[in-house]
């Protein structure tokens, strides 16, 4: 790059100052100068754009041959353009987002206003050999069915796919999947099978000469390679597939939630343990003065002056022996109970976990003990293998509202009135954290 205020012919046809750039970042190696030049322009120009020769290139920035192909292989590197042998440099598609979650490829792509489609490219069957069988869980030698699919969007191809399922569990789906994209949504339709969650890894990889040419793009490419195994609701796996995505065209996203494990500890002197009935008089204390303190202005007043201890005792003794539900209580060195939490299935759902009561007794509040409660039970509720965590929280209750979003709850839409409290509750949820994405 010069000094001085001479203008120079940009990529896109539109006059370029260098010294824009240059005045702020004198010490800067001129190729990466002209590399945020090119991006600027790049960012404005419409997918598949050419790029200028890097002679052009030279001519109208005034820099040396090496300085543009320095720049040009940043910008490949950062997969902003791409290079086509024979045909020139162009600017690179935006890429589709996928995220890691539990939807259909096709419905994802159908999301983002493309038309998804499939091309089969082979069905077979074989034995199921060692490997195999452990992922599908079945015997060695048992019928296995390949399924080879051309995954693509608008018309290009993304993805090359190749799936096993066990055969003797699908009778006939080789027909139905010859009339649908969707091999989950035979799945549904077909067999009842409703599927709960993945495990799914995914590293850089080469593509494979035969993948190369399906996708279009050049022998020896790197490829994002997917492997998922998928599981129904019942945690049996229903298939094993290993897809070659286009590493151009595909970014994976994932929402992160605070881990379950090691770092919502008990303050120091406190214990977690199990309920029992004779633990029901110190869980009512607890309840009561919970209520008490935080719901003023929420709950009717004369709901709060009504918290019987007996009763309240009664009730809570009966939930600590519940059929599929679960109290846990956290108390002091000396056995005084703190705090306590009661978890199970969801009653509208049985694929879903469901928190019922998280309480704290105020005088113990601001130590930890109800992170540590909650972390406690999506733990807990993760391992019985549940598909989503519920909650029913009262809708101005702010302080319980932040706690649960802090762990990853989210409110889906859900709301309620109990005639007995007559204020408004609202139901969040979370998706359980060790589910992967759904084709």
């Amino acid at each position: 790059m010069h000094a001085g205020h001479r203008r120079t012919q940009a990529p896109d046809g539109t006059r370029e100052t260098v010294d824009q750039v240059e005045n702020q970042a004198s010490r800067r190696p001129r190729y990466r100068q002209l590399r945020d030049i090119l991006a600027a322009l790049i960012d404005e120009s419409p997918p598949g754009s050419a790029i200028p020769t890097e002679r052009e290139l030279c001519e109208r920035f005034g820099v040396a041959r090496g300085t543009v192909r320095q720049a040009l292989n940043l910008l490949e590197a950062e997969q902003r353009i791409y290079r086509h042998q024979g045909k020139g440099t162009f600017v690179t598609p935006p890429k589709i987002d996928q995220m890691l979650e539990l939807v259909s490829h096709t419905e994802h792509i159908r999301a983002r206003g493309m038309d998804p489609a499939s091309k089969l490219l082979g069905l077979s069957t074989l034995p199921a050999d060692a490997r195999a069988a452990l992922l599908l869980d079945v015997s060695e030698g048992e019928e296995l069915l390949q399924v080879e699919r051309l995954r693509l969007a608008d018309g290009e191809p993304l993805a090359v796919e190749l799936l096993l399922i066990h055969a003797a569990a699908f009778p006939g789906i080789s027909e139905a999947l010859a009339h649908t994209q969707s091999l989950y949504a035979v799945l549904r339709s077909h067999y009842g099978v409703e599927l709960g969650f993945a495990e799914e890894s995914i590293e850089v990889a080469v593509i494979p000469d035969r993948e190369a040419d399906l996708l279009g793009v050049p022998v020896g490419a790197p490829v994002l390679l997917l492997s998922r195994q998928t599981f129904d609701v019942n945690g049996r796996p229903v298939e094993f597939v290993r897809s070659h995505y286009r590493a151009d065209r595909f970014r994976f996203r994932t929402r992160l939630h605070p881990s379950l494990h090691g770092e919502h500890v008990l303050p120091s002197g406190t214990h977690l343990r199990l309920a029992s009935p004779d633990d029901a008089r110190g869980l009512a204390k607890v309840f009561i003065a919970a209520w008490r303190h935080a719901y003023p202005g929420i709950v009717r007043q004369d709901v709060l002056d009504a918290l019987d201890e007996g009763e309240t005792t009664d009730w809570l003794g009966r939930l600590t022996v519940t059929h599929g539900l679960t109290t846990w209580l956290v108390h002091s060195q000396e056995g005084e109970i703190l705090g306590f939490s009661r978890h199970g299935e969801d009653p509208a759902d049985s694929r879903r976990g469901h928190i019922y009561s998280l309480y704290v007794h105020p005088d113990a509040a601001g130590r930890g003990i109800a992170s540590a409660l909650l972390a406690h039970d999506l733990r807990l509720l993760t391992e019985r293998g549940f598909e989503t965590i519920t909650l029913w929280v009262f809708e101005t209750n702010e302080a319980a509202r932040r706690l649960y979003a802090s762990f990853g709850f989210f409110p889906d839409g859900a709301k309620r009135v109990e005639p007995e409290y007559g204020a408004q509750e609202i139901r969040l949820r979370r998706p359980a954290p060790r589910h992967g994405p759904q084709r």
